[in-house]
């Protein structure tokens, strides 16, 4: 476990109590959130439906914000100029705080003349239009705290390394909620074509969810208006469904996380729009191969920071980089907590694994630059140079002999290229456990002609 020294433990806990009151963290090396570049504007802290921010450079010592104090503020609605609608994940909707309250996104979008102050896009995706956010009315499901009025209640820990080891009891919850999110994964990954609206894959979520008996955990999220995230091409994360129809050749992603008997099960994964091109299927493999490589290496007595330079080692050499911005998280009971899991070498003192953690590992990846543009919809963001990104995410279980992936893939759920052309580990992953290597074997021979 990497600590801070004993001359500087003092100094970060009475810093901690001292802003706790304004909800900015600070850490080992100093500085508020906002001051080591957490926040994207000057009242809100970015907080993700799905992840959280964590620092933009290796040497900012930084927790990801995980609350705000979100208000309203007036900025500039509207497309690129020249850029035609094909807004996959986008939507200018997310302050969005009631449930079925409809998004006034392209109506004031059409108020903006071109070019007249408009939001400067930075690819070809821009915001299409939301429908009406979706409601949970079975008094039957479990809805989690902030359900009705956006606010998630609980806070983590306050300090980094504090991680939440869960019971047996906890552990067979996760396992149940992990189950519903992949086999929901599975059904919106099979309506990936060109043609098909994201809002359309949404709207299957949020129904296969509810059937399920859980609550689609983005869904009300700091007033996020969906029930999943889609991000397409150069959406790093966190786009917003919408009516834009997928065209052949793109690269999406689907982010599904759902609420079941009180625990979250987080997990996400490329889907092709098609077939991809050779430079998209180099940018999917990569992610996905660095991404086994992370995951191969969590077991008991391990660091949480020695996850990012796995990921950064295997990606830079073959010209990707790896988003800063946006890290892993703890997972349970509470959405987004401890430990922060950054995709890039740090030497944040994060804590050690044990038996008990449950968190992810969603390394983003990029074609050419890493840095972030934020749209004016306060959740979708993009590379700057409007060059495609790919993830991957499972919720992880540290055991006494390894780690087990809660989201894992099933008897059902289709092998991709990604996994049978891998050369870090051949066929569906499941984690490294005796269980989770007998499971594989049973996967592979059932996928045997």
């Amino acid at each position: 476990m990497m600590v801070p020294s004993s001359s500087l433990l003092p100094i970060l806990i009475l810093a901690c109590s001292a802003l706790w009151a304004v909800e900015a963290f600070v850490v080992p090396g100093g500085g508020a959130a906002k001051a080591a570049g957490l926040a994207l504007r000057d009242d809100v802290l970015e907080v993700s439906p799905c992840r959280h921010s964590s620092s933009s450079s290796s040497s900012a010592s930084a927790i990801g914000p995980l609350f705000m104090n979100k208000k309203k503020k007036s900025k500039p609605k509207g497309g690129g100029g020249s850029k035609s609608k094909s807004g996959g994940g986008g939507g200018g909707g997310g302050g969005s705080k009631g449930f079925g309250a409809a998004p006034a996104a392209a109506a004031l979008q059409s108020l903006v003349p071109p070019g007249a102050g408009a939001f400067q896009y930075a690819g070809t995706v821009v915001p299409g239009v939301q429908s009406p956010q979706r409601t949970v009315a079975d008094s039957q499901i479990m809805k989690p705290d902030y359900a009705a009025d956006s606010i998630p209640k609980n806070r983590p820990q306050m300090l980094p390394w504090v991680i939440e080891q869960k019971t047996p009891e906890e552990v067979a919850k996760m396992r149940a909620a992990g189950r519903v999110a992949r086999e929901v994964l599975d059904i919106a990954g099979r309506m990936v074509a060109p043609g098909v609206t994201t809002d359309a894959i949404d709207a299957v979520v949020h129904e296969e969810s509810l059937k399920r008996g859980a609550y689609p955990s983005p869904l009300n999220y700091h007033g996020f208006p969906k029930s999943c995230c889609t991000s397409v091409n150069e959406v790093i994360c966190h786009g917003i469904p919408d009516d834009r129809p997928l065209a052949e050749g793109d690269v999406v992603n689907v982010d599904i996380t759902c609420y079941l008997d009180g625990y979250h099960g987080d997990c996400s994964e490329m889907f092709v729009a098609g077939e991809a091109d050779e430079a998209g299927r180099d940018l999917i493999q990569t992610t996905y191969d660095c991404w086994v490589k992370s995951m191969q290496f969590v077991k008991p007595g391990n660091d949480y920071k020695d996850i990012g330079a796995i990921i950064e080692d295997h990606i830079v050499p073959r010209g990707f980089s790896t988003v800063k911005k946006f890290c892993g998280h703890g997972i349970g009971s509470v959405f987004h907590t401890n430990p922060n899991i950054f995709h890039y070498r740090n030497s944040e003192p994060n804590g050690r694994m044990a038996p008990g953690h449950t968190f992810t590992i969603e390394p983003m990846i990029c074609e050419g630059t890493a840095q972030c543009l934020s749209w004016p919809d306060d959740w979708t963001a993009t590379t700057t140079d409007g060059k495609r990104s790919a993830q991957f995410e499972h919720t992880l279980l540290v055991t006494e002999d390894g780690v087990e992936a809660l989201t894992g893939k099933i008897e059902t759920s289709p092998v991709q290229w990604w996994e049978k052309e891998s050369e870090v580990h051949g066929g569906v992953w499941l984690g490294t456990t005796p269980a989770a290597i007998q499971k594989m074997e049973e996967l592979k021979k059932e996928a045997s002609p």
